[in-house]
């Protein structure tokens, strides 16, 4: 809107309203003038075209958007935290704090005392530390303490929700109205809801008022019970079923089901450097298979079939730092892409090196 607004167009049009006669070249004292306010001039259309820009939704920046979701009761998912169970040689005190790599955790719950097993919080929120397994440093001395070990994830970390994903997601709460029962209606609303991350619908022959609405929760993974019970409740309670007494209108009767996962069992050959072994890189293995079907998952909304392909578990392989060559990959036993047509979503099973 403001893009001609520039210093030298600003100053061109201001020298141009000078009465004749009056000397306006470079370094006159009407020049200099005008040149002072021509640089504030343009410092202040940039804030207009920086508020212009911040007002709508397609073009605001990060901090601009969130706001314009509340307005509209759409959330950006902010990061978590992950929780794991650890396991040390002695008690240790609640809120002692340990460190793995650049990670710090907080003890907050005694798990198993007589095998010293607590469950510790990640001090830092997101996806990070959820696949690093193995060994503790004590961040202050604790008496007594030699060693502890993080035995398992039990609650994974969460990123916060990318800024683009967030503005498609805002953007498509305006392509429905509050009494619509259209797929754009429910798509929306259903991905308003806390826990579902996506979800696909499908219109049921018998009966025919039934629509089942497939959901994909934190982690593209399938929702915890809890979260699909709470979501039926919220779209069609099974009580009052058709009645119109959720989200869901009049006459439409809604079964809220989560996805379902196929187990991806990788076998591999791989060549490390000199000094580096499987045990070693276990953590970082398993961490770049996830990613890479994460990024699968992620895409299960708008696809009909997900495919699994061995070049791409290879090349997530060989990129980490240590391992010099992947071959013979296979995938649950077969040396080929694995192609799920099921409307599942490819999970890491068992991942096996040689």
């Amino acid at each position: 809107m403001f893009e001609e607004m520039t210093f030298e167009n600003i100053l061109s049009d201001m020298l141009a309203e000078a009465p004749e006669g009056i000397d306006t070249s470079e370094g006159s004292l009407l020049y200099n003038a005008c040149a002072k306010q021509a640089v504030r001039l343009e410092e202040a259309y940039l804030v207009l075209a920086g508020i212009e820009k911040n007002m709508y939704a397609d073009t605001a920046d990060l901090e601009h958007l969130i706001r314009a979701g509340i307005d509209r009761a759409c959330y950006i998912r902010r990061a978590t935290y992950a929780e794991f169970l650890a396991q040390f040689n002695c008690p240790v005190p609640l809120g002692s704090r340990f460190r793995q790599d650049e990670y710090h955790y907080t003890v907050f719950r005694e798990s198993d005392e007589e095998n010293h097993m607590y469950e510790i919080g990640c001090d830092e929120p997101g996806s990070g530390p959820n696949h690093l397994l193995g060994e503790l440093q004590a961040v202050e001395y604790i008496e007594g303490f030699s060693t502890g070990k993080i035995l398992s994830c039990l609650t994974p970390g969460e990123d916060m929700e990318e800024k683009e994903s967030f503005r498609a997601r805002l953007l498509s709460t305006y392509n429905y109205r509050g009494f619509a029962g259209n797929r754009a209606y429910y798509l929306a609303r259903l991905k308003e809801l806390p826990g579902v991350y996506g979800c696909k619908l499908e219109r049921v022959k018998t009966p025919s008022d039934a629509i089942r609405a497939t959901l994909i929760g934190k982690d593209y993974r399938t929702p915890p019970e809890d979260v699909l019970e709470d979501v039926q409740t919220a779209v069609d309670p099974v009580v009052n079923a058709g009645e119109g007494e959720g989200l869901a209108p009049i006459g439409h009767r809604v079964t809220i089901l989560g996805v379902g996962e196929t187990p991806v069992d990788i076998e591999t050959a791989i060549t490390y450097e000199e000094g580096y072994t499987y045990e070693g890189l276990r953590s970082y293995i398993e961490k770049a298979v996830e990613k890479y079907l994460l990024d699968l998952r992620m895409a299960w909304e708008t696809s009909g079939v997900l495919v699994v392909r061995v070049l791409q578990i290879e090349a997530a392989i060989v990129n980490i730092r240590g391992i010099i060559d992947v071959t013979g990959t296979k995938l649950n036993g077969v040396e080929a892409n694995l192609q799920i047509t099921d409307g599942t979503v490819p999970v890491k099973g068992e991942i096996v090196c040689v």
